[in-house]
């Protein structure tokens, strides 16, 4: 859930909706996929980038039972010959439905073998501790799929809900196979204590079917949940008056969007901004590059190219084209992880007129290890609230943690551990949700 995550992805396809009713569940491909970089090449003898390198194949998938294993290369899929991109392939196998074939031709051993894969269905949840149902709501011209989860083991009747927003990226926040995975722990947290929840996926994400999620924007995003926060309020099993929106990282970006003017008990956002992009961005670009130590001058050059970079494309709504043919070494500071449009439209929007708007209970966290969000965002937008409705807002920050909840002390060491296959993680921060949440309840409930 970081502002700029790793791109590392459980491929899992969008299908065809048997009718506009409902929306069925994606093929299980079940690859970690890994583009062909300067290092694969050399190790594998490759004679050039083009193709996809499976890092690791997923169990009760259709890669596995079509015998794919980890360290081959995927480089043709029927007729098609793959490029060196991961995107490309991906948008090709968007067109299979579950029970689809197709031919995978793979380099193992230097050696071409061909394998035919059948697509079979991604499973879903299940839990002991709450019952998961799968929906979808229509935004525009995209449907989404809506993942919501109502605890097990109780005799209420009414539930206290929670709409999970998630970070920048496109990825999907629908993992039933990774019950680890930092999304799942986060709802697993929420059941056992008695919350029900709802997961929005993105449009083109998972089950998502619509417009693709790279060619998105921030508008398309927060209309979703939204749509999401708008079906909350019509199920029969959620009690109305306590329902919370939890924004993680650019979702807490999103929350004070998606709740203006809706009846939401309180916000908790974790790790975000306040600011505009611009302002944010030169504030992260600078820290992170003295946090690699790179020689001030080097930095002082670097900002000066990144301001004129953002001015260009984010105020005077310049194409990236249009911005790299005056500054052509801005090419890496200018690749986001959505469409350029989306960081235009965060730039629009006035975050602090957002939260003047929620006359709501606010709690802000952010981990003193984040090197990716900053103590004042978290404690300007406590103090916008405050303004308005005095003593609503809260900002906490918390030890031994970062952006993505691994175990870390200081920036430094969490961007060691960036890069690290599976960092300790610490979930502290949950209890200090848990324990908000259930007070918001008891004193206003």
């Amino acid at each position: 859930m970081k502002l700029f995550a790793a791109f590392l992805l459980l491929l899992s396809l969008t299908t065809h909706a048997a009718n506009a009713q409902e929306l069925p569940r994606r093929p299980y491909v079940g690859i970690g996929l890994q583009g062909i970089n300067d290092s694969l090449q050399q190790r594998y003898k490759l004679p050039n980038k083009n193709g996809i390198f499976v890092r690791d194949v997923r169990a009760q998938s259709s890669a596995q039972a079509a015998g794919l294993k980890p360290h081959d290369i995927i480089v043709q899929v029927d007729a098609k010959e793959l490029g060196p991109e991961v995107g490309p392939f991906v948008s090709l196998l968007k067109q299979y439905r579950t029970g689809d074939k197709s031919t995978f031709t793979v380099l193992r051993d230097g050696k071409k073998i061909r394998k035919q894969v059948v697509f079979t269905a991604f499973p879903q949840e299940k839990s002991p501790l709450y019952e998961a149902q799968y929906s979808s709501v229509q935004v525009g011209g995209n449907q989404l799929r809506t993942i919501i989860t109502k605890p097990k083991g109780t005799k209420q009747q009414k539930f206290p809900m929670v709409l999970f927003i998630q970070g920048v990226g496109c990825f999907s926040v629908d993992n039933p196979l990774t019950p680890t995975e930092t999304t799942n722990r986060i709802i697993d947290s929420l059941s056992r204590h008695g919350y029900a929840t709802m997961r929005v996926d993105k449009t083109g994400m998972g089950d998502s079917k619509g417009q693709p999620c790279l060619g998105s924007d921030f508008q398309t995003e927060a209309n979703g949940y939204k749509a999401g926060l708008a079906a909350i309020q019509k199920l029969a099993f959620v009690d109305q008056q306590n329902i919370f929106i939890t924004g993680f990282s650019i979702g807490g970006i999103m929350a004070p969007i998606v709740a203006e003017g809706q009846p939401v008990k309180g916000v908790v956002v974790y790790g975000t901004a306040s600011r505009n992009f611009i302002e944010y961005a030169l504030q992260n670009k600078r820290n992170q590059a003295q946090l690699q130590q790179l020689p001030y001058d080097s930095i002082t050059n670097l900002m000066k190219t990144y301001a004129a970079a953002l001015h260009l494309l984010l105020t005077e709504k310049q194409t990236p084209a249009q911005v790299l043919a005056k500054y052509p070494s801005a090419k890496p500071l200018i690749s986001f992880p959505q469409h350029y449009t989306y960081m235009q439209q965060w730039q629009e929007v006035n975050l602090a007129a957002a939260w003047k708007k929620l006359n709501t209970h606010v709690l802000a966290l952010r981990g003193e290890a984040d090197y990716i969000s900053y103590n004042e965002d978290h404690q300007l937008l406590v103090d916008i609230v405050n303004r308005e409705h005095p003593g609503q807002a809260t900002f906490q920050l918390l030890p031994n943690v970062d952006h993505g909840f691994a175990k870390a002390k200081t920036q430094q060491e969490s961007m060691r551990l960036a890069d690290a296959a599976n960092p300790e993680r610490n979930f502290e921060f949950m209890n200090v949700i848990l324990r908000w949440l259930d007070s918001q309840r008891q004193v206003q409930g």
